[in-house]
């Protein structure tokens, strides 16, 4: 499945669907509107790949709406990318 990102509120979700032994994985990449990337570990595996990019997205959007503002020297619960 092809990697897409999605506009969502202030952000860009770009869920990931990796084959991991029988199963696929399910991961995100939130790309703020500046560039920054913060990217989740594996959020769950599933079997088929169009199942775990749904969950993915659904995901996401789960986090953005319910993210609280956190200090700038706080921890995210996702790690940032390169």
């Amino acid at each position: 499945m092809r990697n897409t990102e999605v506009a969502y509120k202030d952000v860009f979700l770009i869920p990931l669907a990796a084959y991991d032994e029988g199963q696929y994985a399910a991961m995100l990449i939130v790309k703020e509107r500046n560039g920054v990337q913060r990217a989740s570990g594996v959020l769950g595996h599933f079997p088929c790949a169009g199942t775990a990019h749904s969950f993915a997205l659904d995901y996401g959007r789960a986090e953005i709406d319910h993210r609280q503002p956190q200090p700038q020297s706080g921890a995210s619960a996702m790690r940032h990318a390169a």
